[in-house]
């Protein structure tokens, strides 16, 4: 008798363990990979609430509701298609904002689609890092003060349906590198010449 009493607790301990073995086995990569959107939303947060503080308007009042380290969670302009992706579109049209696009870290956006910052202040070239957002596929930055030459990394941009800068500072030419665009359908450029 008390060599079954050992005998089953031995069993259940053996199953037991194989159950922990295999719950342990099954959240494990929902775990992992949790912490790692966790960290995508953190540095997405990160990069929007640095260039939210770089802006020359101090009354970004219309951007209060940036706060905090998750903008798939109610941050006007932001949306997420699929909360696993992250930010997937950036729309302050019309927004009143000024400030250069120096200070947004475009490479803590990797499912960016849409971006439209039309209608606003922002002023200074657009940047070189632009070129890093490779899933990008509408870019609207018409009527802004943007000056300088169109950086050659824009060719990088190979999703890229529209493309709409008219309304600018921009001189120069237009860059070799937007053959490259093979999907770009609308392309709205008003280039002024040196």
């Amino acid at each position: 008798m008390a060599f079954r009493v050992l005998f089953c607790s031995h069993v259940v301990l053996s199953i037991s363990l194989l159950h922990f073995a295999t719950f342990a086995s099954s959240t494990t990569p929902s775990v992992a990979a949790t912490a790692e959107e966790g960290k995508a939303f953190y540095k997405e947060a990160e990069a929007l609430l640095n260039w939210k503080a770089s802006l020359d308007n101090q009354n970004k009042s219309l951007l209060s509701s940036w706060v905090g380290d998750r903008p798939c969670i109610n941050w006007v302009g932001i949306t997420c298609d699929d909360l696993e992706l992250g930010v997937t579109r950036l729309n302050l049209s019309s927004f009143a904002l000024k400030g250069t696009l120096y200070n947004l870290n475009f490479s803590s956006f990797p499912n960016l689609l849409t971006i439209d910052l039309s209608k606003n202040s922002f002023y200074g070239t657009i940047p070189y890092s632009i070129g890093n957002l490779s899933n990008l596929t509408h870019l609207d930055l018409a009527d802004n003060n943007l000056s300088g030459t169109i950086t050659p990394r824009i060719g990088n941009l190979s999703k890229l349906l529209l493309l709409h800068l008219s309304r600018n500072n921009i001189s120069g030419r237009i860059p070799p590198e937007i053959r490259q665009l093979t999907s770009l359908q609308n392309f709205f450029w008003a280039i002024y010449p040196f």
